[in-house]
């Protein structure tokens, strides 16, 4: 059993070639753990891409948004650790996006922080950052809502679906599929869902991130 929570915040990186080992050791003895220990935070896990950019990806979840902007989260991101400066340093790009759980919804009876029966993020994600003209963000949520994520979350190998809006970062739609492997994205199914009218339309007008979407497989263990 875990936790769920409706704030998730996304940190993703590239460093110079030739130094993912000490990357890996950075992320894993200093920077994921830090913000893990933040109370309110609900789950995290470390990613690495298989398609896509950034290579590294990092997810954290929490009760709601606020926890990332709480004394002790922004103790850790205003005052990092003496290792964190020479990162910094072979770091070519960083993408951080807190965000706001928009889809699904919960109800407003349950806690900030219901208990799910999801052991952890999945083994596989699929990140997309999606920019959507202002006029059409009415049609795009309601295709997402209406046909996109219900088609996926019948598809086999799928756990489930989210979609996030970004209170800080750049102005994106944020979809998370969890996934039980990197199979799942080449499955007929995966492939049928984008044959309506109505897909055509929303893929003419909105664009994607550099890099985006990524599938990431999972590093360790999920928290």
């Amino acid at each position: 059993m875990r936790t769920h929570g409706m704030g998730l915040l996304i940190e993703m990186m590239d460093f110079e070639p030739g130094n993912e080992e000490a990357v890996r050791a950075w992320i894993d003895e200093v920077h994921f753990g830090e913000r893990l220990s933040v109370p309110g935070m609900c789950g995290a896990a470390k990613y690495e891409a298989i398609k896509g950019a950034p290579k590294f990806l990092n997810l954290y979840e929490a009760e709601d948004v606020h926890v990332f902007y709480s004394e002790a989260c922004r103790a850790i991101v205003e005052e990092p650790a003496e290792r964190d400066a020479g990162m910094e340093k072979i770091m070519t790009s960083k993408v951080r996006l807190v965000c706001a759980q928009v889809y699904p919804s919960l109800p407003p009876n349950f806690p900030a922080c219901p208990t799910v029966d999801i052991a952890g993020l999945s083994p596989v994600v699929q990140l997309g950052r999606i920019f959507v003209p202002p006029a059409e963000k009415i049609d795009f949520n309601s295709w997402y809502s209406q046909e996109r994520a219900p088609l996926v979350e019948k598809i086999p190998g799928v756990r489930r679906i989210r979609r996030y809006s970004p209170v800080e970062g750049d102005e994106v739609m944020v979809v998370l599929y969890e996934l039980e492997d990197e199979g799942v994205v080449g499955r007929e199914e995966w492939k049928e869902m984008g044959a309506s009218e109505w897909t055509a339309r929303v893929r003419g007008y909105y664009t994607q991130a550099e890099g985006s979407p990524g599938v990431y497989r999972r590093r360790g263990i999920s928290f």
